[in-house]
């Protein structure tokens, strides 16, 4: 059953077009993710759906009820008794976060809407609250079109994507997984497109070039020659010399006519400087020595123990509440319950810290501090989304996303070895949350960090801790006791590689470019060395 037509939708903001959108439909049962970068327009299109906003032009019929949740405003309608204790809700006004987020979901829930809208969902959860959201909606009967930057959220959830770029909306039939799959095939037909593309054009001009050359070979009569003689060998290197002319401009012709293929754009990996690097020497960078946990005179825990090694990353997990950001906050301070390295430079991010000069440009803020030279810096900061001239905007002009993510920079580009982050994705869209995870595994120093983002998590941690043990312990995630929601996460990945290997084996085969050849057997080695790596880490 159709529950939702969209017909040419247009929407602008001071000039600039966020989207026009030819057609779109949304039926019962359902599953939608609307995926795209920060400012592409995903919530404007969800309150536009939901009746909340209205577009420029175009048409948007609705068939059914919907019940929406957005990402900012409070909801304060009825909720049904037996949702307060599911989703643990609070019978207070004031609510942190989470709090709300779980009174949002649970209102909308209880309408028996058709459709449901939700504008970043998984905001404010805790992993057990987020894998309860997951339980919800897989039950939910009707249909959901949502936005979320958690990756395993959606690949759990989702049976289409919506892409916005560009003012365009592309959909794409599958979960997370398989809308990035289809991605990467589209990247490696368009550079398959450009190589041919390219290869012709060179063909065609290198073939004018030999033409005009072989014209302008062709000598005038010499001199002993009579006037009779003459004029015939006149004539008939004329007509030769106009015939490969214009044989040579046919060529130029046809190779300006070609239509034209961009080549994919490519990013080039981040690689840090170890000689701007400050030194560790010491082979333990933090020792929990049965440290206490507290907040005032209430204990949280009792004991953790264990050893933070120089080069890990360690997830610190629990529930909202479990005493995650106090930990971090004792290790940053060097607290006397456990023991932090003397030779470790720490630099600690919080989304609540307070590191840059309003009157001060992006770019400067983050050099006043860095031992990095300025093309690496912004080739850092290009990757999470401040590109070209961006960098020279100043602070106070920024959102508060865009904030975080200029403190997050200034914080791991500064003069530290050891990172301490709490929340570091939060508000990042998926793109720049996957930039940001490819910077951290470059990073050379330590990290230990705080988040509830699973597949984030997975990606990055070489050790956890998990607070929500009786006496948590520092734990390689190489064991068989890793958490669940790290281990089931490298599955989908695997799977994805195992599509791109089926793809180039069909390649390889039919391909007869030695060139080619090549390059798509070293892809494949990648691959497989890649998917090895996985299949340990799963194991």
């Amino acid at each position: 059953m159709l529950y939702l037509k969209i017909d040419h939708l247009e929407k602008s903001f001071g000039g600039r077009t966020i989207f026009q959108i030819e057609a779109l439909s949304l039926y019962d049962q359902e599953r939608v993710g609307v995926v795209g970068r920060n400012g592409a327009g995903k919530s404007t299109l969800l309150s536009i759906l939901a009746g909340t906003d209205k577009q420029d032009s175009g048409h948007v019929e609705r068939y059914g009820t919907i019940a929406y949740v957005p990402q900012l405003e409070e909801i304060n309608h009825d909720i049904r008794p037996e949702l307060y204790s599911k989703w643990k809700l609070a019978k207070q006004t004031e609510a942190s976060g989470g709090e709300q987020t779980r009174r949002k979901i649970a209102q909308a829930i209880s309408s028996d809407a058709h459709v449901l809208i939700a504008d970043e969902p998984t905001s404010h959860l805790d992993v057990n609250g987020i894998m309860q959201l997951e339980a919800e909606l897989h039950s939910f009967n009707g249909a959901i079109l949502l936005t979320s930057h958690d990756k395993d959220f959606l690949n759990k959830l989702c049976t289409t994507i919506w892409e916005i770029d560009d003012g365009q909306v592309t959909v794409y039939e599958g979960n997370y997984d398989a809308y990035l799959s289809q991605k990467q095939l589209e990247k490696e037909k368009g550079n398959k497109e450009h190589q041919e593309y390219t290869n012709e054009r060179n063909r065609l001009m290198e073939a004018a070039k030999k033409l005009k050359a072989k014209s302008d070979g062709i000598k005038k009569a010499p001199s002993r020659m009579g006037n009779s003689e003459a004029r015939l060998h006149k004539r008939s290197s004329g007509v030769q010399k106009a015939k490969l002319n214009r044989s040579a401009e046919a060529m130029v012709t046809r190779a300006q006519q070609l239509e034209k293929k961009e080549k994919p754009k490519e990013t080039e990996p981040i690689v840090f400087n170890l000689a701007d690097f400050p030194k560790m020497h010491s082979k333990r960078v933090v020792q929990f020595l049965d440290c206490k946990v507290k907040i005032g005179e209430r204990t949280l825990i009792e004991k953790v123990t264990g050893d933070v090694k120089r080069g890990s990353r360690l997830a610190i997990l629990g529930g909202n509440g479990t005493g995650k950001t106090t930990l971090l906050k004792m290790i940053a301070d060097r607290s006397e319950r456990l023991r932090v390295a003397q030779p470790a430079k720490i630099g600690f991010f919080s989304q609540h810290q307070e590191n840059l000069d309003n009157q001060k440009s992006i770019l400067v803020n983050v050099m006043e501090d860095s031992p990095y030279e300025e093309t690496f810096v912004r080739k850092v900061l290009a990757r999470l989304a401040f590109k070209r001239d961006d960098v020279f905007k100043n602070v106070s002009v920024l959102s508060g996303g865009e904030r975080m993510r200029v403190s997050m920079a200034k914080v791991f580009l500064s003069d530290v070895n050891l990172l301490i982050l709490d929340e570091p994705t939060n508000y990042l869209d998926l793109d720049t949350k996957e930039s940001l995870t490819e910077i951290l595994l470059a990073y050379p120093g330590t990290i230990l960090f705080v988040s509830h983002d699973r597949s984030f998590v997975t990606a990055l941690a070489t050790h956890h801790l998990s607070l929500e043990e009786k006496e948590p312990m520092v734990k390689s995630i190489e064991t068989n006791d890793r958490p669940a929601s790290i281990k089931q996460m490298n599955e989908p990945d695997i799977l994805k590689i195992d599509m791109q290997l089926t793809e180039l084996l069909s390649r390889l085969s039919i391909t007869t470019n030695e060139e080619e050849k090549s390059q798509l057997d070293e892809t494949f080695k990648e691959l497989v060395e890649k998917k090895k790596q996985l299949v340990r880490k799963a194991d």
